[in-house]
This record gives C-alpha cells, sequence and structure tokens, in this order.
C-alpha cells in the first residue's frame, strides 16, 4: 500500500507541475464523462418509464389474465355476481397477493348527462398497474362496507361537472346512484375522456338498476412470480370452469415479458451504448494525444530518475496514474455537472414532456458509479501509451535529450 500511495501522490504532484498541460487535455474527458453520465442516467430514466408504461398497460411481471363469459351460446345473459364469488373464492384459496376482478361499463352522470367510462375493480389493481392518485387515495377494503358507493375519477369526469378540484365534488350521481369520490387521478394529459373507478360489487348493483349500462365480461387479472405463472394460469382457469359450469373461461399472460424474444428496450440500450463509445474514443484520442506529446518534453526528467534508482515499473505506474488520477477528477467534475444540470427545473420539465403528473426520481447512482468506473479506465488506457514510450527510454540517451 505504501508503494501505490507513494504513486498516486507522485502523481499528483506531477499535475500539479504541468497543470496547464493537464487543464487542456482534461477538457475534452470532461466534457465526454459528463455526456456518458447524461447518457447511462436519461437512459436509466427512460428504461423506467418505458417499464413502467408497459406494466401500465399489461400488468407486471408476471401477470396472468383470465375472462370469463357467463352468458349462453344462445345470448341468454349469465350471473355475473356468481363469477364474480368463484373469482374470489380462488384468490383466496391460492393465497394471491396481488390480485383484481376488472370489469367496464358505461353509467350515465347525473347534472352532465353524459356517460362515464367505469372500471370494476379492486384495490390491489392500483398496485399491479401504477395507477397513482393526485389527491385523496385509491379504493381499499374498508370502501367494501360503505352503503353509498366509492369512487375514484379522472380529471375528465370532473370538467363534465363544471370543472374544480376534488373538494368541489365529494359526492356525484352515478347511474341514478349517490356515490362519494375519494381520490382524484390526473394524468396531465390535457383532454381526458371522463373515466372512473369502482369496486366490483358496487358496479355490479348499480349496472343492476341502470337500464343504459352496458358491460363487459368479467375477468381476473392476478400478478404472480414469473416462475409460476403457467402453472398458475392452468390452475386458475380449471378452477374458474368446475365452479361455472357451461361459462366461457381462457387466459393467457398479459405483462410484456410473456413475448418471447421480444425486447422493446434493446434499441434504447443499443443506441446509448453507441453513442458512449463514440464519446470515449474521442475524449480518449485526445487526452492520448497530448499525454505522447507532453511525455516527449519530459524524456531527461525521466531519464534523470532513472538515474537515481526509479524502477521501470515505478516509472511505468507513475506515468499511467497521472493520466488515472487526471482523468478521475475530471469525471468528477463532469458527473457534478451533470447532477446539477440533471437537477435544474428547465430540465426536469424537458424530460417529463408529455408524462403528465410524473416527478423525476434522484439522480441515478448507477450513472454516477459508471462515470467514474469509465473515467478510470479511460486514464489508465489513456496512460499506458505514453508509460510504454517513458520505460523504453535508455538512461543515457534520455540524460542527453
Amino acid at each position: 500500500m505504501t508503494d501505490v500511495v507513494a504513486a498516486i501522490q507522485d502523481a499528483w504532484t506531477e499535475l500539479r507541475i504541468h497543470r496547464g498541460r493537464v487543464l487542456m487535455s482534461l477538457i475534452g474527458v470532461t466534457v465526454a464523462i459528463a455526456a456518458l453520465t447524461a447518457s447511462v442516467a436519461v437512459g436509466d430514466l427512460a428504461r423506467s418509464t418505458l417499464v413502467s408504461s408497459m406494466e401500465a398497460n399489461g400488468g407486471r411481471t408476471a401477470t396472468i389474465s383470465l375472462w370469463v363469459e357467463t352468458s349462453s351460446a344462445d345470448g341468454t345473459p349469465g350471473d355475473p355476481v356468481a363469477a364474480l364469488d368463484a373469482i374470489e373464492t380462488a384468490v383466496d384459496r391460492y393465497r394471491i397477493d396481488y390480485a383484481s376482478a376488472r370489469m367496464s361499463t358505461g353509467l350515465t352522470l347525473g347534472g352532465a348527462g353524459a356517460s362515464v367510462q367505469i372500471e370494476a375493480v379492486d384495490p390491489d389493481f392500483a398496485v399491479m398497474r401504477h395507477l397513482g392518485v393526485a389527491d385523496g387515495r385509491f379504493l381499499n377494503e374498508s370502501d367494501r362496507a360503505r352503503l353509498a358507493p366509492a369512487v375514484v375519477v379522472n380529471r375528465g369526469t370532473l370538467e363534465l361537472l363544471g370543472g374544480g378540484g376534488l373538494d368541489a365534488h365529494r359526492a356525484i350521481e352515478l347511474g341514478g346512484t349517490t356515490a362519494v369520490v375519494v381520490g382524484l387521478v390526473d394524468r396531465g394529459l390535457g383532454d381526458e375522456w371522463p373515466q372512473a373507478w369502482m369496486l366490483p360489487r358496487d358496479v355490479l348493483r348499480i349496472a343492476g338498476d341502470d337500464p343504459s349500462a352496458m358491460h363487459s365480461s368479467l375477468s381476473l387479472e392476478a400478478w404472480v412470480p414469473a416462475e409460476a405463472a403457467d402453472e398458475g394460469l392452468r390452475m386458475l382457469r380449471q378452477d374458474l370452469r368446475g365452479a361455472l359450469p357451461g361459462a366461457m373461461v381462457d387466459g393467457n399472460r398479459s405483462d410484456w415479458q410473456a413475448f418471447e424474444g421480444y425486447d422493446p428496450l434493446l434499441p434504447l440500450q443499443l443506441t446509448l451504448v453507441g453513442t458512449a463509445v463514440v464519446i470515449l474514443l474521442l475524449g480518449a484520442l485526445g487526452l492520448v494525444t497530448v499525454a505522447v506529446v507532453s511525455i516527449r518534453q519530459r524524456v531527461r526528467e525521466l531519464g534523470i530518475r532513472r538515474a537515481f534508482g526509479a524502477s521501470r515499473t515505478r516509472i511505468f505506474v507513475a506515468v499511467m496514474l497521472e493520466s488515472v488520477v487526471g482523468t478521475v477528477v475530471a469525471g468528477t467534475i463532469g458527473i457534478a455537472l451533470c447532477i446539477f444540470a440533471y437537477r435544474l427545473p428547465v430540465v426536469q420539465d424537458a424530460l417529463t414532456q408529455g408524462i403528465g403528473g410524473m416527478v423525476l426520481p434522484g439522480f441515478p447512482m448507477s450513472a454516477a458509479v459508471t462515470g467514474l468506473i469509465v473515467a478510470a479506465a479511460v486514464g489508465a488506457l489513456a496512460g499506458s501509451v505514453p508509460a510504454t514510450i517513458a520505460v523504453r527510454s535508455k538512461v543515457i540517451e534520455a540524460i542527453r535529450f
């Protein structure tokens, strides 16, 4: 450790002595590492956003979906309450942590005379589909005991009622029934169609009293471990078919990773890797050019050090560490600049443009660590060229230089 510390100290001393040369050679490295760190950070953000978007559409890994059609072949409607009972029994039997029955229908919004799309879901649906609320809360288990059904609405529904926030519309009329508004979903997408979320049994009860309500088939979505998806789908399908004789029950895995050989993130990753390689090559090329020119001017200095007993290994390590220490310092400055820029309001607005209501997480630590490691690696590779030239110089020729 003494030799390592001494070599680093020598390298730092040399950098201070030749700070003008070092400053000029490391400006490009600073910009390159900042660009690389920004690329990795934006890539992580884009990956997280893309995965969240796909999970919002198809469910988390792994989500299995089963739909139940209780109507007979001649069009006679079945009993959706019995189907809901069978779904809840199957979920309890297999102790599925996150599951939700699901059904869509349209109900008349009192006071507006327009129809609102109602999603009948269980409380777990918000977690499974990344459905966050901007005000209030989502549905929970205590809402099952309410006399007046609980409902979560979006901004489009409130606009039909004249606008305003959640406080202005604590109760609304849906299909002739008064419902209590407990939460507001605001995706910030501009003109949203009116939409609301309610518990399945509340929707079935209201839709039964509203002759204009037309609802879709009841379905079940379950979030299970990926390795248990196929077996879980088979067992749930078997149980529902046994509990509902004559009903059509089928299903599949609906999350985005169910499609084998399809990776929507691959083009993004390849683009970022290519960009990073080009940036690093340009930065390393400039550093090597300046380092080789400067080492030619220090031949006499290195010869004197060799004459006083410095070994080839010590000279090689010292010259290489000059580049490593310099690039690490430059990389640290570049990463700091990147973090500072990331926190600027104008940058935050640009990164979240078109993604309403999204709050950016903190700067990805993986991007900072990657930038620092790459900075050290570039310094080692760029420093090995002038270090090799330095150790190949003969002592007598170097002193005569």
